[in-house]
C-alpha cells in the first residue's frame, strides 16, 4: 500500500539519523559491561584491595591515639584517608571507565557527539504526551517484558548459585570458623555475581540485536520517500534532461558559429577555441565555440573545411577554455596574446590576397 515504510533507509537517512543520535545503543549492554569490568578487577585486585582498605582503617584508629583530636587534625587526616582511599579505588574506577567507553563506541560504531540530541525537546515536556509514553506505547510493554525478564533469569542465576553452595551455607557458624565463614560467603558472592554477569550478557546481547531491528524499523522509509531522495541527491530527471537539451542546443549553435571564427587556437588535441573579433560590433574577441576531446575534434574539422587558420598554443588556448564561456568576451588579461595571434592572421590574410592578386 502506498506510505508504508517498506524500504530499507538509504545510508544518507542512516547519516541524518546519527547527527540526530538516533544510533542503536542497548542500556543493558553498557550495565552488563560495568558490571563485568567490576567483576574483573575485583576478582583479580580484590584482595589487594581488601588488605589496603584494612591499613587504611588501622592506620586511622591508631594515630587517633597519637595526638589529641582537633579539627585540624581531623582535617588532615581526612584529606589523606581521602587520598589513599582514591588511590585504591583507581583501578577499579579506571577499568569501569574505560570498559564503559569502548561499550559505547563499539555499540554506536565510534565517537559520537550530537548536538541535535541534546537540544532541549520542549514537546516531551507535556504530561498527557508522557503519561500515554509510559502506559501506552510499544517501547514501555517492551521495557515491562525486559524487567521481567530480567528478574526471572537472576533469579534463576541465584537460586542455582544458592543451591549448589546449601550445604555450605547450612554449616555456617557451625563447621566453619569466622575467618572461614567469611572467605566462603565471599566465595559464594563471586559466584553468584558471575553467574548473574553471564546471564546479563547474554540478555544484553539479544537486547542489543532488538535495539538494530528497531531503529532500523524506526527508519524505513516508504517508496515516495526514496524516490524523493534519489532526486535530491541526483537531481530531477526532468530538470537533468531539459539542462541536456539546453546543452546540445547551445553546443549546436556554437559549431554552427565555427565557419564565422576569424581563428581556431588548439592545445594541440585536447582542447579547442574558436574566435572572432569585429570592431564594429564588440570590444574584444568573441569566443564563438570551444570544445575537448571529441568536440575539439570537430572544431578543428570545421576549421580546416572552411580554410580557418588554426593556431596551436596550448597554454593561450586552455587558459581562455577556462575563464570565457561561449558567445562572452575574452577577459583583458588575454588581450596582448590574442591580439597577437589575430594580427598573425591578418598578415597571412592580407599574404595570401597579394599572392592571389
Amino acid at each position: 500500500m502506498a506510505g508504508e515504510r517498506t524500504e530499507a533507509p538509504t545510508q544518507k537517512r542512516r547519516d541524518d539519523a546519527r547527527k540526530r543520535g538516533q544510533v542503536p545503543r542497548s542500556r543493558e549492554v553498557d550495565s552488563a559491561v560495568v558490571i563485568l569490568a567490576a567483576f574483573a578487577v575485583m576478582r583479580v585486585g580484590g584482595g589487594a584491595l581488601w588488605s589496603g582498605l584494612q591499613s587504611l582503617m588501622i592506620d586511622s584508629f591508631e594515630h587517633l591515639n597519637e595526638k589529641p583530636l582537633t579539627i585540624e587534625l581531623t582535617a588532615t587526616m581526612g584529606l589523606s584517608l581521602m587520598g589513599r582511599a582514591i588511590l585504591l579505588l583507581a583501578p577499579l574506577m579506571i577499568g569501569v571507565l574505560a570498559l564503559s567507553l569502548i561499550s559505547g563506541m563499539a555499540q554506536t560504531g565510534g565517537p559520537m557527539f550530537s548536538t541535535e540530541a541534546a537540544k532541549p525537546q520542549f514537546k516531551r515536556l507535556n504530561p498527557l504526551q508522557g503519561a500515554k509514553r509510559l502506559v501506552a506505547s510499544k517501547q514501555s510493554y517492551m521495557n515491562l517484558l525486559k524487567t521481567l525478564l530480567k528478574f526471572l533469569v537472576f533469579g534463576a542465576a541465584a537460586a542455582l548459585t544458592f543451591q549448589a553452595h546449601w550445604s555450605e551455607m547450612t554449616a555456617l557458624g557451625v563447621a566453619f570458623s569466622l575467618g572461614e565463614s567469611v572467605s566462603l560467603l565471599t566465595s559464594i558472592a563471586f559466584d553468584l555475581v558471575l553467574k548473574v554477569t553471564l546471564a546479563l550478557a547474554v540478555f544484553a546481547a539479544f537486547d542489543f540485536l532488538f535495539q538494530r531491528y528497531d531503529v532500523g524499523r524506526q527508519l524505513r522509509m516508504t517508496l515516495q520517500e526514496v524516490k524523493d531522495e534519489a532526486r535530491q541527491n541526483e537531481g530531477d530527471p526532468q530538470v537533468k534532461a531539459q539542462l541536456a537539451r539546453a546543452r546540445r542546443s547551445l553546443l549546436a549553435r556554437a559549431m554552427q558559429n565555427v565557419p564565422k571564427a576569424d581563428v581556431v587556437i588548439v592545445n594541440p588535441t585536447h582542447f579547442a577555441v574558436a574566435l572572432r573579433y569585429d570592431p564594429a560590433t564588440s570590444r574584444a574577441p568573441i569566443v564563438l565555440a570551444k570544445g575537448t576531446q571529441l568536440m575539439a575534434q570537430r572544431i578543428r574539422e570545421i576549421a580546416e573545411e572552411h580554410r580557418i587558420p588554426i593556431i596551436t598554443n596550448p597554454p593561450l588556448c586552455r587558459a581562455i577554455y577556462k575563464a570565457v564561456r561561449i558567445g562572452q568576451e575574452i577577459t583583458p588579461d588575454l588581450y596582448e596574446a590574442v591580439a597577437e595571434i589575430l594580427a598573425f592572421v591578418y598578415r597571412l590574410r592580407t599574404g595570401a590576397r597579394r599572392a592571389a592578386a
